[in-house]
């Protein structure tokens, strides 16, 4: 599906619809006294575009571990971001993770609210310096993307764009199957 470029494109598709998603998340936080269940809502819509990501960048993590040429050629993420990126990932999965046993039992445990909220804070300082180290170059593979002559020369961008839009909408049907829980926890406040 496009070799290396194929994969950044991928890789900076996903995460500028998880930005956006992140972003309304984030409001929820704010305000997470009247927005439990939005933020629960947005957390499962989250999910599949997380997994997209992690994918696309496990794929390329892969490929260059193993020796792929294509990919040792365009060479690794900066070392910083190469040591913080296991750390990124474990928050994220610990993010989620507590995340959902929170809601699986209705936040019956202390311990894991004190995790779900530890591993926000590391999440968010790691995210953070992450998404700060990636934007400029999200943005340029974005905005190469889009123009005729890149799509022409990349193959597969009908491929890519299935694959985010399949994440965002199993992200939307996995929120909405899981709507009348979401909603019981704390009697559905802000929400609908």
């Amino acid at each position: 599906m496009g070799g290396t470029s194929g994969n950044e494109i991928l890789t900076s598709a996903t995460a500028a619809v998880l930005t956006l998603l992140l972003l309304a998340e984030g409001v929820t936080v704010i305000r997470m006294n009247g927005l439990v269940t939005a933020h629960m809502f947005i957390g499962m819509v989250l999910i599949p575009p997380l997994l997209l990501k992690l994918t696309s960048t496990g794929y390329r993590f892969a490929r260059y571990y193993t020796g792929a040429r294509a990919y040792r050629d365009k060479g690794p993420p900066y070392l910083p971001l190469r040591a913080l990126a296991p750390v990124l990932v474990l928050a994220t999965i610990g993010l989620f993770g507590t995340g959902i046993v929170l809601m699986a039992d209705h936040h019956r445990s202390d311990t894991v609210m004190f995790f779900h909220k530890l591993t926000f804070i590391v999440w968010g300082v790691v995210f953070g310096i992450h998404f700060l180290a990636y934007v400029p170059r999200v943005l340029r593979s974005l905005r190469a993307d889009w123009t005729q002559s890149r799509r022409h020369t990349v193959p597969g961008s009908g491929w890519r764009a299935m694959l985010v839009a399949a994440s965002l909408g199993g992200g939307l049907a996995l929120a909405l199957a899981l709507l009348s829980t979401i909603q019981g926890f704390h009697g559905g406040d802000g929400f609908g």
